[in-house]
Order: structure tokens, then sequence, then C-alpha cells
């Protein structure tokens, strides 16, 4: 658990807020047209880019690993990005696999159901994991 009152909790959090929305993308790109998924990527690629300029100031120690870590990211990202397949009603628009509804017990509009694609962000999410615990944000 982290301790809000060390001095660096603040940038820790920070830390997490770009993954967080980097997780956040991979809900949309999922669901969007290949046009509209270009876009997306853009947003992450860019999130990625902060982050590095935002590590290099507050996370100077681990800052080579996130910077490895953000350029393997930005490597999956463009792998995604290439790909243009048809897909079925029901499935991932980047790699046809079946996706999944679940109930996150919620309540808050919005929030209640999540659906993922279990299958092309997982390397996109053990990125982000590793940079969590780079950063500390992983103790959050």
């Amino acid at each position: 658990m982290i301790d809000i009152n060390h001095p660096d909790s603040e940038f820790i959090f920070k830390a997490s807020a770009f993954t967080d929305r980097i997780r956040n993308f991979c809900r949309n790109y999922i669901v969007e047209t290949f046009d509209d998924r270009q876009l997306t990527f853009q947003e992450m690629e860019l999130e990625g880019l902060l982050l590095i300029e935002f590590s290099e100031i507050h996370f100077k120690e681990n800052f080579t690993v996130i910077s490895e870590l953000v350029s393997d990211l930005t490597n999956e990202i463009h792998k995604l990005k290439a790909i243009n397949i048809s897909y079925e009603s029901g499935n991932c628009t980047v790699c046809n696999t079946k996706l999944k509804t679940f109930d996150t017990l919620i309540m808050e509009k919005g929030l209640r159901f999540m659906t993922i694609c279990e299958k092309c962000p997982e390397e996109i999410y053990k990125i982000i994991n590793m940079i969590d615990w780079a950063t500390g944000a992983a103790f959050i």
C-alpha cells in the first residue's frame, strides 16, 4: 500500500493516471472501426510520450527501464494499428476474438458493465503492469 504522506506519492498517482488511460483506450479500440481506432492508437502513443517526459523528471532512477517499456508499448501499438481484418459482430474489431462483458458490480453509471478482449491487448497490459512496478503505481 502506498503511503499518501510520502513526498513521491503525488507522482506515483500521476504515473498511475497515465497507465490507467492507456488501459481504458484498450477497452475503446476493440469496438472501433479501423479509422476510429487509428486516433485511439495515436492517443495511446501520446500518453506513452507524456509518461516518458514525466518519468524523466520524477522517476530518474527508473527512467531507462520506463523508457524501454514505453518503447515496447509503442511497438505493440504499431502492430495492432496495422491490423485491418474482417470481424464478426460481437467480436473484437482488431483480432476478431469474442468479446467478453462482465458485471463490475459498480453501480455508477457507465461503470457497471465492462467489455474486454482477452487477446489483442494482452501484451499491452503486461507492459503497463511492468511500468506500474517501475513507477510504484502497482502499490496503489
